[in-house]
């Protein structure tokens, strides 16, 4: 399994914005990928990360580690989301690493 996370910081006053785009993203790409374990969204509601300015956050969980460059990165609800985050955002960052046996093994680049 591959863990995907991003974490956003939404640009003042777009804070509503980038809840829809996340909302309509997790509506689009839910159902239509094997390879989509899980998927959630929500608003950061942690201290520390909103001290910092990051509103939201989104978890992606996927089969394998090749799958998020083979078909999540590429999936046109993804390519649509990803249009619109320098609008919406001040800054975004992910976090990937492999669970399972898979991450004893190479993880691709």
């Amino acid at each position: 399994m591959l863990e995907h996370y991003v974490v956003f910081q939404a640009r003042p006053g777009r804070e509503r914005d980038l809840d829809s785009a996340l909302r309509a993203f997790a509506s689009s790409i839910a159902d239509t990928l094997p390879c989509l374990a899980e998927f959630s969204w929500g608003e950061n509601i942690n201290p520390s990360g909103r001290q910092h300015g990051y509103t939201h956050g989104c978890h992606a969980r996927l089969t394998t580690a090749a799958a998020l460059q083979e078909e999540y990165w590429v999936h046109p609800a993804h390519q649509l989301l990803l249009g619109q985050l320098d609008d919406l955002c001040e800054d975004r960052f992910a976090l990937d690493y492999v669970t399972g046996d898979e991450a004893e093994g190479e993880v691709p680049r």
